[in-house]
């Protein structure tokens, strides 16, 4: 479901626009703006004390894991 955000721009001028995201895609924008628009930082970042922190690569490290049956 995506809910409509208010993001800035990546071009630094203050602008800022509304798009629809996700919830991922929302807490990738705000990882992504903290670091200054460098996808690498993100991967890279050691702020543990932020509550995006576990959240930044898109997964939830609170949900279970679906087993996937590869033999049949």
């Amino acid at each position: 479901m995506a809910v409509k955000h208010e993001i800035r721009t990546q071009r630094g001028n203050g602008e800022t626009r509304v798009v629809a995201l996700t919830s991922n895609k929302a807490i990738r924008y705000q990882c992504l703006e903290c670091v200054g628009w460098s996808a690498s930082e993100v991967k890279e970042c050691t702020d543990n004390h932020c509550p995006l922190y576990p959240l930044r690569m898109g997964t939830n490290p609170s949900r279970k894991r679906r087993e996937r049956n590869w033999a049949r």
